[in-house]
């Protein structure tokens, strides 16, 4: 079953980095065609967005997860 914070069913390696009622950061690796990290930020109803910077991706997280934020 999927949950509405899952991260996208893409190939690679996915670690999610905080999470919340309300938002999600995962981390996903991918080998293919180069070894890449991309981070995406998950808040419905809102698509996902994807960073580069995993410190840009917790700033967004922060801004749409507030209960989250220390």
């Amino acid at each position: 079953m999927f949950k509405r914070l899952d991260h996208p069913n893409e190939p690679g390696k996915w670690t999610q980095l905080e999470g919340g009622d309300s938002a999600a950061l995962w981390r996903r690796d991918r080998m293919d065609p180069v070894p890449v990290s991309l981070f995406y930020v998950l808040a419905p109803p809102r698509q996902a967005e994807v960073f580069y910077d995993e410190a840009l991706a917790r700033v967004q997280f922060s801004r749409l997860s507030p209960s989250q934020a220390a």
